[in-house]
């Protein structure tokens, strides 16, 4: 083992591969603690206020760019091999971009939809040329330092209460954000489970996954419990699947199952609303989820304004502009800056236009995730869908964790389809 060590010391570097590991752990970094200074007072003015610029993140974009453009110059055939061959996410990503053209804040929209590209290429650029391993062990030390350090700070830092709930909120700016990282900390933990070899390892990673549940706890965030119960319930979903599979339709029971669940729940809907209207209630909501219904009506009248392209990638939510006034005046000063639901959010901001191309994406990734038959990319998948019901979750970049989760499942999904095709 040290001779193997000492091999490795006196291997040459290869700068671009180090490049590339330097990046995807800045991406991973960023994505968890974002670039502000944790528990900074700032981090906590009025989030309905105008828009500020953040030079930190600006510089830390501009450097991710500039040297994932030196990693396509020397690695361009692999990169630009699995670009043309996922084809969608790239098309919804030039989408976004170009969506400046038609705004009516172009300069913002293209700067957020330019980190919507960073965070592409670099994932892209980090799958198709590092290993698995390193970058799950990129992964499992930041995830590892934000579960550590949140609950830490949520024991003894007086900042990591949310002062409007009472609740934890670690490092965060408010509960349900710590929440939903909380949920994809909890799929990490099964993803390192599920490659982890040595009993050291998986008890481990265990701690993680238990250590993410006692947040989501402290958060008292109602999605993230809505979240967990499905992940809970897929999970249950595929250990029967498994007892059936030794007889030989263990996927085709998966199936039938689904369709069952699926009928039962949309005549339940029917000859018994009333009750079904019970269900809320246990996740803390009523049955316009928080008034949530009621945001989504109001986001399809103005939809239907600008049906065909939208309003832009990321700019309909502007802080400080008579829109977000409106919106207010409407839901007695209540002051909304998202949709609530990822999938009005993509036809709000991208039109019919958008909202086909994310089809065909969500399409892509589900027959390549049954024909590769991975559990843990249908977890994955189930969970994503299900936040982005409640939380205009996808495709965002200044709260990222799902954007970035959703993109590199899909493309590592992507990359074993190609690959076993």
């Amino acid at each position: 083992m040290l001779q193997d060590l000492l091999k490795k010391f006196q291997e040459p570097i290869n700068s671009t591969d180090l490049l590339i590991k330097i990046n995807s752990f800045i991406l991973i970094y960023i994505t968890f603690f974002t670039t502000k200074i944790p528990f900074d007072p700032s981090n906590y003015g009025d989030i309905f206020g105008e828009e500020t610029t953040d030079i930190k993140n600006q510089i830390v974009y501009l450097f991710l760019f500039f040297s994932s453009l030196v990693i396509l110059s020397k690695r361009f055939d692999n990169v630009f091999s699995l670009i043309r061959s996922e084809k969608y996410l790239s098309l919804f990503v030039l989408v976004c971009l170009l969506s400046a053209l038609w705004s009516d804040y172009s300069f913002m929209s293209f700067k957020r939809s330019f980190q919507l590209l960073v965070i592409f290429l670099i994932i892209v650029e980090a799958l198709v040329n590092i290993d698995h391993k390193t970058l799950l062990m990129q992964l499992k030390i930041i995830v590892s330092a934000y579960l550590f350090f949140s609950v830490y700070a949520g024991r003894f830092i007086p900042a990591a209460i949310d002062p409007a709930f009472g609740t934890w909120r670690g490092i965060e700016i408010q509960k349900n954000h710590l929440g939903q990282t909380s949920i994809y900390c909890i799929l990490t933990a099964i993803v390192f489970y599920s490659f982890d070899k040595t009993r050291l390892s998986k008890l481990y990673d265990f701690m993680l996954l238990l250590l993410s549940v006692y947040l989501i706890y402290k958060a008292h965030s109602s999605t993230g419990i809505l979240v967990l119960s499905m992940i809970i319930f897929v999970g249950l979903i595929f250990q029967i699947e498994s007892i059936f599979s030794k007889f030989g339709f263990g996927r085709s029971f998966l199936l039938l199952l689904f369709l069952f669940i699926l009928g039962f729940a949309f005549i339940f809907l029917i000859f018994a609303s009333d009750i079904f209207s019970l269900i809320p209630g246990y996740f803390g909501k009523d049955m316009t989820l928080s008034g949530r219904s009621d945001i989504w009506k109001f986001a399809w009248d103005d939809i239907e304004k600008k049906f065909l392209l939208g309003y832009d990638f990321a700019t309909y939510w502007v802080m400080g502009t008579p829109r977000i006034e409106i919106f207010a005046s409407y839901f007695e000063g209540f002051k909304v800056n998202q949709a609530h639901n990822g999938f009005i959010e993509i036809i709000l901001q991208l039109g019919v236009v958008g909202a086909i191309l994310f089809l065909f994406l969500i399409i892509a990734y589900g027959y390549r995730m049954v024909k590769v038959n991975s559990n843990l990319a249908i977890l994955i998948f189930v969970a994503i869908l299900t936040l982005n019901y409640t939380e205009s979750a996808l495709f965002k970049v200044g709260f990222g964790v799902t954007t970035f989760y959703f993109m590199a499942a899909y493309l590592a999904l992507s990359i074993t389809y190609f690959r076993t095709r």
